[in-house]
Parts: C-alpha cells; sequence; structure tokens
C-alpha cells in the first residue's frame, strides 16, 4: 500500500517527530511504500538511517521543497489540528490524524477539523475524553496509544558526570509549564542532602521561552539552586543525544510531576530500560501505569492557570497539582526501597513494554481500515 506521513519528522526533536517516524518505520517493515514529508524541513542528525531512502523536504519556505503527488492508500499525521485539511488531502480513504491536546478544555472551533478526517487517534483515554468534551463524535474517535521498539534499547548507557550511585532522571523534551520542572526540582530538593547518594539529571533544552506557555530552564534551575546551595547534586544536560536510550539505561529512576500529559512516552521508556519510574496519578499515562508498575504521585485537581494553556485559554480549565509531600515520600522511598521495589514491580513492567510496541500500534492503525 502507498502510505504518506506528512508532518514534522526531522527539523527538530519533537514527541511528533518520534511517533511519526516509528510508525513509519513499522509500515517499512511491513513492505508498504512509505513516503515521509518533512514540514518543519530538515536537519540531518534528526534523521534516522533507515528513513533517509524515503524522506521529503516539505517545508513550504525550504528551496528543496516537495509537494506530495498523486493518491495514498492511506494517509497518516501527527499534527495541529488546523493542519488536517491540507496534510490529508491527498487520498479519499484511510485519512487518520493523531493529536493530543494537552488540555482539559479544546479551544473552541478546533472541533471542525475532525470532519477533514477518518479517524482521529488520541493516544490515551484522557485526551479521547477532551475531544468528546468538544462534542467531536465518538465514532470519529479511536484511542491508539504511543509506544516503544525494544530494539533501540541495545544500545551502551550514556556516560554521565555523576558520581553518585542512584541517578534520578527527568527527560523534558519541550520545557512548557505544565511539565512542572519547579515541581520536580522543589521535591527533589526537599526529599535528600547533598550528603545523600543520589543525582538528579534533568536532560533538557537550551531555549529561550517563546510563549507564555514556556519556561527558561536555566532562570528557573539558578533560581532554585540559589535556594537550595547545600542541595542535592544536579546535573543538567544540555546536549542533543542521538540515542536517547542510552541515557535512561544509564540512569535507575525516572521522575516526572507533570500537570497534564495525554500520554509520555519517557515513563514508558523508563520501564524499557527496565527502570523505576514515578509518575503523576493522572491523564494518560495512567492508561499503562499503576501500582503494579510505577509509584504514582497523589495530588488534587485544581484550575489550570491561561499561561499553562495553549493557543486559547479557557477558564475552565483544570490541572492536577502534586502533593509535594507525597513526591518526598515516593522519592525517598524509591531509592532506600530501590531493589525490592523493582523485584515487586518487574513483572508488570515487562507485560506493559510487551503490550506497548511501536509494532502493536501500527497494527492498530492497519486494522482500522
Amino acid at each position: 500500500m502507498r502510505v504518506k506521513i506528512q508532518q514534522f519528522l526531522c527539523g527538530k526533536c519533537h514527541s511528533w517527530a518520534v511517533v511519526g517516524q516509528c510508525i513509519g518505520r513499522e509500515l517499512l517493515k511491513l513492505d508498504h511504500n512509505v513516503e515521509f514529508f518533512s514540514t518543519d524541513g530538515i536537519k540531518d542528525k534528526y534523521v534516522p538511517d533507515y528513513l533517509r531512502p524515503f524522506l521529503k523536504d516539505n517545508k513550504a519556505d525550504s528551496p528543496n521543497f516537495v509537494e506530495p503527488q498523486g493518491t495514498y492508500g492511506m494517509q497518516i499525521s501527527y499534527t495541529a489540528m488546523k493542519n488536517f485539511p491540507h496534510f490529508l488531502r491527498h487520498g479519499n480513504q484511510n485519512k487518520f490524524a493523531i493529536y493530543n491536546y494537552d488540555g482539559s478544555v479544546l479551544p473552541e472551533h478546533w472541533a471542525k477539523y475532525s470532519h477533514c478526517v477518518d479517524k482521529l487517534l488520541p493516544s490515551s483515554e484522557y485526551s479521547k475524553k477532551v475531544f468528546l468534551d468538544a462534542k467531536i463524535p465518538e465514532d470519529k474517535l479511536e484511542v491508539v496509544p504511543h509506544g516503544i521498539d525494544i530494539e533501540d534499547f541495545n544500545v551502551k548507557p550514556y556516560k554521565l558526570k555523576t558520581k553518585k550511585s542512584i541517578k534520578i532522571l527527568n527527560v523534558c523534551g519541550q520545557l512548557h509549564r505544565r511539565k512542572n520542572l519547579s515541581g520536580i526540582l522543589d521535591a527533589y530538593g526537599k526529599a535528600f542532602t547533598k550528603d545523600d547518594d543520589a543525582c538528579l539529571v534533568l536532560k533538557v533544552a537550551d531555549k529561550l521561552p517563546e510563549t507564555k506557555f514556556e519556561v527558561s530552564f536555566r532562570d528557573l534551575y539558578n533560581k532554585w539552586r540559589s535556594n537550595n546551595k547545600n542541595g542535592p547534586e544536579v546535573e543538567v544536560i544540555y546536549d542533543y543525544i542521538d540515542s536517547i536510550e542510552s541515557l535512561f539505561l544509564a540512569c535507575d529512576i525516572h521522575y516526572s510531576l507533570s500537570n497534564i500529559e495525554c500520554f509520555h512516552i519517557p515513563s514508558l521508556q523508563s520501564m524499557a530500560a527496565k527502570k523505576l519510574t514515578i509518575q503523576s496519578n493522572y491523564g494518560g499515562s495512567v492508561d499503562f501505569m499503576n501500582d503494579s508498575n510505577s509509584l504514582l504521585v497523589e495530588g488534587n485537581i485544581g484550575r489550570c492557570p491561561p499561561r499553562y494553556q495553549y493557543w486559547t485559554p479557557s477558564p475552565y480549565a483544570e490541572m492536577f497539582i502534586p502533593n509535594s509531600d507525597d513526591a518526598i515520600e515516593k522519592l525517598r522511598y524509591a531509592v532506600d526501597n530501590y531493589d525490592s521495589l523493582m523485584e515487586r514491580l518487574m513483572p508488570a513492567m515487562e507485560k506493559t513494554v510487551e503490550q506497548y510496541t511501536w509494532a502493536n500500534v501500527t497494527k492498530q492503525i492497519i486494522g482500522l481500515q
């Protein structure tokens, strides 16, 4: 079958690109004729080797711009809803859009773009509910999760600078307020001291905010450190890592306290790397995270401030507010009881990883025809 994947792919390090690349890789394994159109341009370091022969530059202002031609048997795009009409117009069937709005209230007028697709594929039940609340018909929606490829973890662990025994990782692809980096630092700083055998490893972008919902990590971190001069060790990684899986393998715990997540691939990657996972007990991640395979931090549902929201803020939007005391307790418990915890959680972790693979994700999409 001739398949087109048109979206962010190879111009930046972005979760949408990871999803599109991995689904495309599985389709290639199944001998489909897949064409990749990268709408954010092409930077060599973001291009996987398997994708190169099939990749076209579809960035509007690129001198190498290529427009899709003809009709495709299937079209897939993980993109903003306003792009559905343009990116899924080269065929009359199997038009599948992947999208998750990381908020509880979809902006007004966005729901109309669902008419341009055969199926809209939210990645979790949480994400699906956001669309249902926006009056998108349920028969338009199919929950298709994200996944991992266990073969991607056949790499050497990343070489860290820290000499501490327990490495607590947070991979934050986007410096958005909802990622709650300030809460992550605050709980970690209260859970440990510089004398404890633990280090927080933060993989973050080194960029200034461009929108109201972004933060400057350097400013945030410097403020935290100035108030915690004798606080626990933190290692910050700004550089691009070709194989992010190597960083998970180098650490012991992945720790997140997000206010909102529609899935959260890093938590799944942590399990695939056979590492302990700590996350907020809310949102899309609870589709695959539970007390049998991870440590979930409790909290309350509260108002979502406008500066946390994308595009058009809603006064009715909600978000999860993790309980700092519970986060501190879970962090200490994880470090003090690591081996026994892993022994208890590992069987369920392995079952989760076996279920949530890109191969299974792709089979589910093909089954929607």
